[in-house]
């Protein structure tokens, strides 16, 4: 028998051994090909309408929402007026002309009583000219009924009107007697005017030291107009603005 003969038979022989042979696992030891088990996984809960931290954050944005409605409340210091989106003439009604509402800050001086609010519903005739854009004046509407106005001018000497008065200021017109040329003492003043708006006034300087020339609205029939005119003739004219 040849050499490459034994080893085959040797082979042969140590396989037939082996597979007779029980190879069994140490206990409590898993063959290599078991499977791993991997943990099971937590699954994560949706919050309830019953969990505090939703009503907390329901709270927090309400709390927001009203202080930042107050915030923007407080930093808005306009008023709501009436503004001619189209040319007005004077003999005009409210229903001949188009007016739209407007908001308008009144840094200068100007009283917001001076224009018509859009709290106010516009009735009546216009009594002057306005250009489109133009803020509505309070007193530029002659109701129905109403009593006739006039316009009633005055010659104000330096220092006899507040420097800052403006269109639409309330004031009380008073005349100051000239001394008599027998009295250095000058007579008592009388109030001619009360309560009456300025319908257009000059500027004044920053210290008041010029003359100026205002003109204030009157609600007078022709008798009373008359002893208006009279009374303003006997002195010196003072202006007073009242109503804040």
């Amino acid at each position: 028998m040849s050499v490459d003969n034994l080893d085959a038979v040797a082979l042969t022989r140590t396989m037939s051994v082996m597979s007779r042979t029980d190879v069994r696992t140490p206990h409590g030891v898993e063959s290599s090909t078991a499977a791993v088990r991997s943990p099971a996984a937590t699954r994560l809960r949706r919050p309830g309408w019953r969990d505090p931290r939703l009503a907390i954050g329901l709270v927090l944005v309400a709390v927001s929402t009203v202080a930042g409605a107050r915030v923007l409340s407080a930093a808005d210091d306009t008023v709501a007026v009436w503004v001619a989106s189209s040319p007005v003439r004077a003999g005009d009604s409210v229903a001949e002309v188009q007016l739209v509402p407007g908001r308008v800050r009144l840094d200068d001086g100007a009283s917001a009583t001076a224009y018509l609010g859009t709290g106010t519903e516009p009735e009546g005739v216009f009594d002057r000219d306005l250009q489109p854009g133009e803020l509505v004046p309070a007193a530029a509407l002659e109701r129905p009924g109403a009593t006739p106005r006039a316009d009633v001018p005055l010659a104000v000497e330096a220092g006899g009107a507040p420097v800052d008065l403006a269109v639409g200021d309330l004031v009380d017109v008073w005349v100051v007697p000239e001394p008599s040329p027998t009295s250095r003492r000058t007579g008592r003043a009388e109030r001619v005017l009360s309560e009456v708006p300025v319908a257009t006034t000059t500027s004044a300087d920053a210290l008041g030291a010029a003359n100026r020339q205002l003109v204030v609205r009157v609600e007078a029939g022709a008798d009373d107009l008359d002893e208006v005119l009279g009374a303003l003739a006997r002195g010196s004219v003072l202006v007073v603005r009242v109503g804040g």
